[in-house]
């Protein structure tokens, strides 16, 4: 009967089932079985009021506590029912209800458990995920990463600017993007990244100080330098000039460089340099690091400087060209002299070798040395005697050493560049440029101690190697064959066949693309002296000289021209072409000289004038000649055995002026001898002709 509650027939499996809970799959639709069944066999059993839905229905009748007396009597709206909850003891209906509102409370407890035993193993596999995104991105291998990162990622968007893990994760893969130089993929994660996190109360946190680094790197990546300078400079204008700021500082400076604004970055960062001084001091690593930045822009400008068209224009660039010259000068002074406390950091020592170029470069080669060998021992203890930075201040300053006029520091930098070229031949590879660098060094030490042997082994050695030098371009290779071409002309007659070989091939392809260049003449001269020295070679070193003479005459009348004369000459002397020897000599003889150098050469030129005199049997004219020469080698301060080398010519010149004289005269006699007897014989003839008449 409907509105009679009607106790459960079935059985207990049954009931047990009824009585158990259905939870979905997602953790999110529980619901009892009693609500799904509606106990269709006794559904209307059920009175409303019952515990399981009295709070969805007003409950009808009067509490239970309530005697008999106060209940309603038959007749009533509630009808026979009534007289069921006036008895003392509670029908048997109710322990069938509390039985069931104690399974459905069950139930729901077992579904909020399965949820968050759900909830969190669904976390579990999503970290799990993660960590194996970080692992391959770590591994390079990007592909699968990508792949992973969608799967993990869809669909996931962070609820408040709180979540950090997907904030990390996409953080993390837009770094992999750009690892991959995918710019343009990375830059709407980095920035979307960027508008979460900077949403953090200032000042900024760590994460979103990083999310702002990669977006700005994305975005000058991209081209898109200006947008990043902006980002840059409404960081460094915030209120407070801390360390973050005067970082982005610095990042304004570099995008106004990229974007050539050289001069606004340079005076931005002379602003953040002065800021760092004040704040973190002038041995902080960072405010040595601005300084260093602003010695690069100050050498940029520098460099953009151009000689200008005018005299005028000339004169004030090279003025501004000295003043940024001090600037540099005067910074790097001052970032040197904080290596006194506590010691030197990389980036003071990298300081110092940049003074120490500046004063190279002024010729200051003694205080340059200075600031090498701080620099240098100081690499060596820091950076070990291999590091490259520590060959590079070694090479500088053996350079420093053997530019100086001094043998006992030529033969330091000798010591300091072969360790220097042993090291760099053993961890180098074939055609090594640092290698080679470190062998022309050291040849230019040899060579300004005169030892060409060791130079001319050196400079062998980088013939071998220039070929090997990837993209070494030939103009290098004819450098080194033509260093090594002059060292063997040093070493005299031994070499000549060597030099010979060298110097003709290089001759023959310059004189065809630039015959007139000073570098073309210089090797015809040293190939012409190289054939004058070996037998049957003398017409072709004359015709070698005979170029390189007249184009000198008609290009400079210097040094060179005196020396080109003076060879010219000699060989004319050689082939006995006296007359034309003579033309020659006395031109190089009578020219206008400056400098000691040129007339030590026309002095020579001089001694070959007077033989050529000589050997025209004009002796007063040679000894003329020569005796101006002896007179003027005493005020050049030339050698002695220049000196009795003109005396010797200027006695075998007065010999042979007397024995022409002695012949002269010796022939005038027996001309003289030969007349009185042809005088004496006809007279006798004509005694006999006219009969002894006288």
């Amino acid at each position: 009967m409907k509105g009679v509650f009607q106790p459960y027939a079935g059985s207990s499996e049954d009931y047990a089932r009824v009585g158990s809970s259905s939870v979905d799959d997602d953790g999110s639709n529980v619901q009892t079985s009693f609500e799904e069944a509606n106990f269709e066999h006794n559904t209307a059993s059920i009175p409303r009021y019952s515990p399981i839905s009295h709070h969805s229905y007003r409950m009808p009748f009067p509490p239970l506590h309530r005697s008999s007396d106060s209940l309603p009597v038959h007749g009533t709206n509630f009808g026979d029912q009534t007289s069921r909850y006036a008895s003392s003891e509670p029908p048997a209906e109710l322990h069938c209800s509390t039985y069931c509102r104690k399974q459905l409370e069950r139930s729901r407890q077992q579904a909020k458990e399965y949820r968050l035993e759900k909830k969190a193993a669904e976390e579990e596999n999503e970290s799990l995920k993660i960590r194996l995104f970080h692992t391959l991105k770590e591994a390079k291998k990007y592909v699968d990463a990508e792949k992973l990162y969608h799967e993990a990622m869809t669909g996931r968007e962070p609820t408040q600017s709180g979540d950090t893990a997907i904030l990390d994760v996409k953080h993390s893969f837009a770094a992999m993007l750009i690892e991959q130089k995918r710019f343009q993929e990375a830059e709407p994660i980095s920035r979307a990244v960027w508008e979460e996190r900077k949403q953090c109360p200032d000042p900024p946190s760590d994460v979103s100080k990083e999310s702002h680094r990669q977006l700005c790197s994305v975005l000058c990546a991209v081209g898109r330098h200006k947008d990043a300078e902006i980002m840059h400079t409404r960081a460094y204008q915030r209120e407070s000039m801390d360390k973050w700021a005067l970082e982005n500082g610095d990042e304004v400076c570099q995008r106004r460089r990229e974007q050539g604004e050289i001069k606004r970055a340079k005076e931005m960062q002379d602003e953040v340099w002065k800021e760092r001084q004040k704040q973190q001091g002038p041995r902080d690593a960072l405010t040595i690091r601005s300084g260093l930045r602003l010695i690069g822009f100050l050498e940029e400008l520098v460099a953009t400087i151009d000689q200008g068209s005018t005299d005028a224009e000339r004169r004030l660039n090279d003025i501004r060209k000295q003043y940024l010259e001090c600037d540099i000068e005067e910074i790097l002074r001052k970032l040197w002299d904080t290596r006194l406390h506590p010691e030197p950091t990389t980036d003071i020592l990298n300081a110092g070798h940049k003074l120490g170029i500046v004063l190279f470069l002024q010729n200051k080669f003694s205080d340059a040395e200075a600031i090498f060998i701080s620099v240098w021992e100081g690499k060596k203890q820091q950076l070990g005697e291999r590091d490259v930075s520590t060959m590079s201040t070694g090479s500088m300053l053996g350079k420093a050493l053997y530019l100086q006029d001094d043998r006992e520091a030529r033969l330091r930098a000798v010591d300091i560049l072969q360790g220097i070229w042993h090291v760099r031949q053993t961890v180098m590879k074939s055609g090594d440029a640092e290698a080679i660098a470190s062998g022309e060094d050291l040849a230019q030490a040899y060579h300004s101690l005169g030892d060409w042997l060791n130079a001319e082994h050196a400079y062998r050695w980088i013939v071998n190697q220039k070929p090997q030098k990837p993209g070494c371009p030939k103009r290098e290779i004819d450098d080194a064959l033509w260093n090594l071409g002059q060292t063997l002309d040093k070493q005299g007659m031994e070499k000549d066949r060597e030099a010979e070989m060298v110097l003709s091939g290089l001759y023959q392809q310059w004189n065809a693309s630039s015959p007139n260049s000073n570098q073309t003449l210089q090797c015809g001269q040293m190939l012409a002296q190289s054939l004058s020295t070996q037998n049957g070679k003398t017409n072709e070193a004359l015709k070698v000289a005979l170029g390189v003479f007249n184009r000198r005459a008609s290009a400079e009348k210097g040094a060179a021209y005196l020396d080109s004369g003076r060879l010219y000459g000699s060989l004319l002397l050689e082939v006995e072409n006296f007359p034309e020897a003579e033309r020659i000599l006395e031109t190089v003889w009578e020219h206008q000289v400056e400098g000691n150098e040129e007339q030590k050469l026309r002095l020579t030129c001089g001694q070959f004038y007077g033989q050529a005199l000589a050997k025209r049997h004009k002796y007063s004219d040679s000894m003329r000649i020569l005796e101006a020469v002896v007179e003027a080698q005493g005020a050049v301060s030339a050698g002695d055995l220049e000196i009795a080398e003109t005396r010797r010519l200027l006695e075998d010149t007065n010999r042979l002026k007397k024995e022409r004289e002695r012949g002269k005269r010796n022939s005038n006699r027996r001309r003289g001898f030969f007349s009185r007897g042809r005088q004496q014989r006809w007279g006798r003839v004509r005694q006999q002709l006219t009969g002894g008449s006288h």
